[in-house]
């Protein structure tokens, strides 16, 4: 089973790609798209564009988002906001299955406390999927801890998927 996993933010997108066998979580890719340079606009199509890509590169069987949870800035939310949509347009316009998490449930999920620091978070997705040394930026680190997190949500609430 291929999975793509998104972390959705206002100037860098992260992603990851991992697949589970029987036997092994591995990881195929991961990484950020980097638009803090770009006009919302332009964010939002290269976004699109991206992850099409991805998918018709990898052909995932699930599509892993991070949830927006809460935010103290309101034109981040938006902008976030905006960026989602998109992402969950791109998904379902590729007919992916939909799984998504809170931060809170991605560190429930790996670590069982739902209050774990993002260092711990990062050790812990190195170590699973046999890493050489944490993913940078974060933003990829939080995309492989997202496709993780959805493969145990997987595990545990397979009527959950949103089709």
């Amino acid at each position: 089973m291929i999975i793509l996993g998104i972390d959705p933010g206002t100037a860098r997108i992260g992603f990851a790609i991992v697949k589970k066998s029987r036997v092994k979580v591995e990881s195929l890719e991961y990484g950020c798209w980097d638009l803090a340079d770009k006009t919302q606009y332009q964010r939002l199509n290269i976004i699109f564009d991206s992850l099409k890509k991805l998918i018709d590169k990898y052909k995932p069987d699930v599509f892993c988002v991070e949830k927006l949870f809460f935010f103290r800035n309101a034109k981040t939310v938006m902008t976030v906001s905006e960026a989602r949509g998109v992402i969950l347009l791109a998904a379902k316009k590729k007919k992916l299955d939909i799984i998504e998490l809170t931060p809170l449930e991605v560190k429930q999920y790996l670590l069982g406390y739902g209050r774990s620091e993002k260092p711990q978070i990062q050790k812990f997705v190195t170590m699973y999927l046999n890493l050489e040394s944490i993913p940078k930026p974060d933003d990829a680190a939080d995309a492989l801890a997202i496709c993780l997190a959805g493969i145990a949500k997987m595990s545990k609430h397979k009527d959950l998927i949103k089709k």
